[in-house]
């Protein structure tokens, strides 16, 4: 059954700031924006990054690892994960490890990450988790 979670005051979320928060053993990625609340899990659907550390900009969080982009309001993929080279490059190595290494991480799939209802009563900021 749902259950409706504390997560901090209204006042608490700078504009455009995205903050990790600690809730029922998730780190739930929250951030304010245009004066609405939005909450989503804090691991990017590529690689299980932090998705709070990295880039926010006009309602898209982009993965700080991979480059990753996810729409905080749906949790949509916005475009995949990039290979920055070396990484890009890994599958055309000579070592036959470092070789399937790049392979393995290509064939990487960008998932959508998970959205999570919020709430405000009075001031406060809830979001429901399942």
């Amino acid at each position: 059954m749902p259950k409706l979670h504390h997560v901090c005051a209204f006042d608490d979320l700078i504009p455009n700031k995205p903050r990790c928060y600690r809730i029922a053993e998730q780190d739930i990625f929250v951030v304010r924006f245009r004066d609405k609340i939005y909450a989503l899990q804090n691991r990017c659907g590529h690689m299980s990054v932090a998705l709070h550390e990295g880039e926010f900009t006009d309602g898209l969080i982009v993965c700080g690892l991979h480059g990753a982009a996810f729409d905080i309001e749906t949790g949509d993929v916005e475009w995949d994960a990039i290979l920055p080279p070396p990484m890009s490059d890994y599958q055309h190595s000579d070592n036959d490890r470092i070789r399937q290494f790049g392979k393995l991480i290509a064939g990487a799939e960008t998932l959508p990450v998970q959205t999570f209802l919020v709430t405000m009563q009075e001031d406060q900021v809830y979001i429901t988790l399942p």
